[in-house]
């Protein structure tokens, strides 16, 4: 999910058990990323199975810095 859905590359994987499970989101992963532009937090997924990613859900948006753009000459 992280390979193909963001920019994040991964360097490291944390996961948690969720003792209030939201809605049917059991399991809390939180991946430290190497691309710290759009992720310098990590990375934050809930999943129901841990071996099944397609029912997951990213919380973490990608963050954009367009004004940045205007700092080029």
């Amino acid at each position: 999910m992280l390979m193909l859905k963001t920019q994040c590359g991964v360097s490291g994987l944390d996961i948690a058990t969720i003792s209030d499970p939201v809605d049917r989101y059991t399991h809390r992963f939180l991946a430290t990323c190497e691309n710290v532009t759009h992720y310098p937090d990590g990375v934050e997924i809930l999943c129901p199975d841990t071996e099944d990613e397609r029912d997951c859900r990213m919380l973490t948006v990608k963050r954009e810095f367009p004004h940045l753009h205007l700092m080029r000459p």
